[in-house]
């Protein structure tokens, strides 16, 4: 297995393939410094800040043994390994803190990224746990399951040969701004299994991968207790903690932040747009938008509906338009909490109200609207954890690497490196070192070659007449953009005769960026794992053990 480390900047900047400001704060270079004083607090990377961090959160008064009780309540949905039960146990001591992340609960997993998260909580707990052995690390997956985005969880995409194939779970149970993890599951998901697997090829591990995601995605299961059960599965020798803060005593942990958000609007979102201010004056895109009041109410049809003040004595329910009493609000507010959803930007002060986070495991748009935050946890009093970039792979099979063993050689790091960033570069590069007739050269040559002339001719033409001046120059912008007109007829036809070459390209574009995306923002683990076994997951958990989060990973099997 060879692995290949890209640059996050030239990914960025050059390719755009991941925010601006995610790539300046995970590259560990000039600009994260002040990115980190500046938005977030503390450096992950330093032994000190992170020190200082444990025993900021060692003496803060956490209802430890409330958490617990609700963690191994909760944990009997997932089928929980024995390490996992001593992890939660863990906690009621005040010297061990949580390594966070969390994603939604998308259909057999989701995409690649929530593998790689969760792999990077459980190789950060145990890189901190080796530096501070005084303390426990344990990691926590926050299931985002209170989210009203179907669309967003009801998909999976797999490769079949060099194909990109999407299948589409539709939920009867679903209803419009229904929070997804309560969905569940009926008896059509046993057909959409039976259809999933039927595009997977024959292998080794088919039986037992099926059986694995039959396991979990039973009728009767929700959204989210099923992929909990298929996480917990793939993860079960890590002591992997699954939370869910839809849960009454989760709420009840989180009242506190529910009652001074209500108490003080907008207050909140003042600091979060005072924070998304400097963010732009840097030069960087807000992500997140605050409201008013930043948290959802639920109905009993677990629809979640946004609240927007209309006068003294009301709010509106959007989008519905329904009138609701600010005594009614605050009623629910006080006394039902459960019935309250935290947005983007409230979640994850909520998050770390209840738990004692060090760490949260964030993707590249998530580091974007976490850099907003800063100010909002300080209102709020809550000790704002660091945040640390997960690892970000692309996975190579060997069909893949051998086109770029051809295209690069032993320069194969800067071929990957172009075929995010310039691709077309790439292959105009390629197919000039192996043209016959060189290409780029020979019209370069030409190029030069009118330009003496005319230029030859300009000076006879002067003594002439000097109005010749401006048409000897029209004339050669005229013979110039023809030739770049027959340059470009040139290339084509050469092109024509790599074609080859061309459909190679093809194929690694389907696989390492389908859609036009990076690979771990479209494909599914389940692709991998029916071709190479569960133990991909430790292959996964290796190469994200050896990486600091500073660049991207390519991982050719």
């Amino acid at each position: 297995m060879n692995a290949y480390a890209l640059s996050y900047e030239r990914l960025a900047h050059t390719g755009k393939r991941f925010p601006l400001l995610f790539a300046d704060y995970a590259s560990n270079n000039s600009k994260t410094e002040h990115l980190t004083a500046q938005f977030f607090n503390g450096n992950f990377r330093n032994l000190s800040a992170i020190k200082e961090k444990l025993l900021r959160l060692e003496q803060r008064d956490y209802q430890r043994e409330k958490l617990v009780a609700l963690l191994l309540e909760q944990q009997q949905q997932f089928s929980p390994s024995p390490k996992t039960l001593e992890n939660i146990e863990k906690l009621r001591q005040p010297k061990t803190v949580a390594i966070v992340t969390g994603q939604q609960v998308g259909l057999f997993s989701g995409s690649l990224y929530t593998i790689y998260k969760t792999a990077s909580a459980i190789a950060l707990a145990k890189r901190y746990k080796r530096e501070f052995p005084d303390y426990d690390f344990v990691p926590i997956f926050w299931l985002e399951g209170e989210d009203h985005d179907y669309d967003e969880v009801a998909h999976v995409t797999i490769l079949v040969g060099n194909e990109l194939k999407t299948l589409r779970y539709e939920e009867k149970n679903y209803a419009e701004r229904k929070m997804v993890g309560r969905t569940r599951l009926s008896e059509s998901i046993a057909a959409f299994v039976n259809e999933f697997f039927s595009l997977l090829p024959a292998s080794d591990f088919k039986a037992t991968l099926s059986n694995l995601i039959q396991n979990a995605y039973q009728p009767g299961e929700t959204f989210l207790t099923a992929f909990a059960k298929l996480m917990s599965d793939l993860f079960q020798r890590d002591g992997l903690i699954f939370l869910t803060s839809d849960d009454v005593a989760f709420k009840s942990l989180a009242k506190e932040i529910f009652i001074k958000e209500f108490e003080t609007f907008p207050r909140s979102s003042t600091e979060v747009i005072a924070q998304s201010a400097l963010l732009e004056e840097a030069g960087y895109d807000a992500q997140a938008k605050a409201r008013p009041i930043n948290f959802y109410l639920i109905d009993e049809q677990h629809r979640r509906w946004t609240i927007e003040p209309h006068d003294e004595k009301h709010f509106i329910l959007k989008p519905s338009r329904e009138e609701m009493l600010k005594t009614a609000l605050m009623e629910i507010v006080y006394n039902s909490p459960e019935t309250l959803s935290p947005n983007v930007i409230l979640r994850p002060i909520v998050q770390d109200k209840v738990l004692p986070t060090l760490a949260y495991i964030a993707g590249p748009s998530e580091v974007a609207y976490w850099a907003q935050l800063k100010r909002a946890y300080q209102f709020f009093g809550v000790e704002m954890p660091f945040v640390v970039p997960r690892a970000s792979l692309t996975i190579v099979e060997q069909k893949i690497s051998k086109v770029f063993e051809k295209i690069g050689g032993e320069f194969r790091e800067a071929r990957y490196e172009q075929f995010f960033t310039e691709k077309d570069v790439m292959m105009r590069e390629y197919i000039a070192e192996h043209s016959d007739v060189k290409l780029e050269s020979l019209f370069e040559s030409a190029e030069q070659e009118v330009r003496q002339a005319l230029a030859k001719l300009e000076t006879s033409l002067k003594t002439l007449d000097a109005s010749l001046v401006q048409t000897a120059e029209t004339t050669q912008n005229k013979i110039l953009f023809q030739l770049g007109q027959l340059k470009e007829k040139a290339f084509r036809a050469e092109k024509q005769k790599q074609n080859d070459f061309l459909s190679q390209i093809e194929k690694c574009e389907a696989n390492l960026l389908p859609m036009g995306n990076m690979q771990e923002r479209v494909l599914n683990i389940t692709y991998f794992l029916n071709k190479y076994g569960l133990s991909f997951i430790e292959t996964i958990q290796r190469v994200v053990e050896e990486s600091d989060g500073s660049t991207h990973w390519v991982v050719e099997l």
